[in-house]
Order: C-alpha cells, then sequence, then structure tokens
C-alpha cells in the first residue's frame, strides 16, 4: 500500500471523530523534503485554530505508528475556495455549482469540461455546459473535478436581468436625453 493511502486511512477517523471532512491528501517533494498537505472541511468552513489541532493529532498518529518514515511536514489547510470535489458522495453536496471537470480519457476528443455540476446518478456525475449540453460521466472516468469560482457570474447575472427588466424603449437602443427627448 503506497503512503498516501495509509495516511488517508490514519486521517479519515481522527477527521470524522472531530467533525471534519477529510478532502484529500497528497504528498510531494519541495526542495528535496517531504511534505504531506492534507485538506480537512466542515459545514461553515475550517479555522487556523482546527487546522492546527487536526495537525497535532494527525502528526502524533502518524509518528506513532510510522507510516511515514524519516523526515517529512505536514501542512493541514482547508480546500479552498476551488475545493476539489473527490468522493462521489460529495458531488450531492455540490451540486448545482460551478466546476471543472477532467476525465481520464477523452470522449469525442475532449477531456476537460466546465459548467454546473449535476448529480449523482447512479455511479455517474454530469455537468451542463453553458451551451445547454448535458455530459455524463462514470466516477471511475473522472480524473478530477473543483469548484469554480467566477467572481464575476452575480455581475453578469444581474446585468441580465437588467437587460431583461429594461423599458421597451431602451431595450430597442435609443436613449433619452435630460429633457426627455429622444437622442
Amino acid at each position: 500500500m503506497e503512503a498516501r493511502e495509509e495516511i488517508r486511512l490514519l486521517a479519515e477517523p481522527l477527521a470524522e471523530e472531530a467533525g471534519f471532512e477529510l478532502v484529500d491528501v497528497e504528498q510531494t517533494s519541495d526542495g528535496g523534503h517531504r511534505v504531506i498537505r492534507v485538506s480537512i472541511d466542515k459545514p461553515g468552513g475550517v479555522t487556523v485554530g482546527d487546522c492546527a489541532s487536526f495537525s497535532r493529532h494527525l502528526s502524533d498518529c502518524l509518528d506513532m505508528n510510522q507510516t511515514v518514515p524519516g523526515r517529512y511536514r505536514l501542512e493541514v489547510s482547508s480546500p479552498g475556495i476551488e475545493r476539489p470535489i473527490r468522493r462521489l458522495e460529495a458531488v450531492e453536496r455540490f451540486a448545482g455549482q460551478r466546476v471543472a471537470l477532467a476525465t481520464h480519457e477523452p470522449r469525442e476528443g475532449r477531456r476537460n469540461y466546465e459548467g454546473i455540476l449535476l448529480g449523482p446518478r447512479g455511479a455517474e456525475a454530469g455537468v451542463r455546459t453553458d451551451d445547454g449540453s448535458e455530459y455524463w460521466f462514470d466516477w471511475t472516468g473522472v480524473k478530477s473535478v473543483r469548484l469554480v469560482v467566477d467572481p464575476w457570474a452575480r455581475v453578469r447575472g444581474r446585468a441580465v436581468a437588467d437587460a431583461a427588466a429594461a423599458p421597451r424603449w431602451r431595450a430597442a437602443g435609443r436613449s433619452r436625453g435630460p429633457a426627455g427627448r429622444s437622442g
């Protein structure tokens, strides 16, 4: 079993016991030093104190079980606003939000999709793209899914609503001057 999976097996019950969701475990190298990155979440988000407390517990557990040989740096954080979605169970929680989804194998020459997350539907998750097309994928064929934050979505949404509610003369492209005359 690879170290990342061993870490996940130790971290998951610790997270559940503390009321957190274990979002991701990543093992990387930074300048020759081993780095273990763990992200946790909970409804309403996690605090710095939550991360520090979980880090202490997980570090003790990793050291006691000698899961990671040698020296390592443990980093515990929130998954961030562009949070990865690693499990099909999380698809239901984030359905209706904008995501970027990548597949292992191309479908019709395409691996990357962005749109509104749909599902789950059995063992599948879907994406409705901006053109209204729906694409459904078996979860085992999904390489990655992450939330996409669009800082201009509200502005665009408001602009569309404003245009729909605009008086007919404005929508037709005519303007009125300060004295009410057409210009």
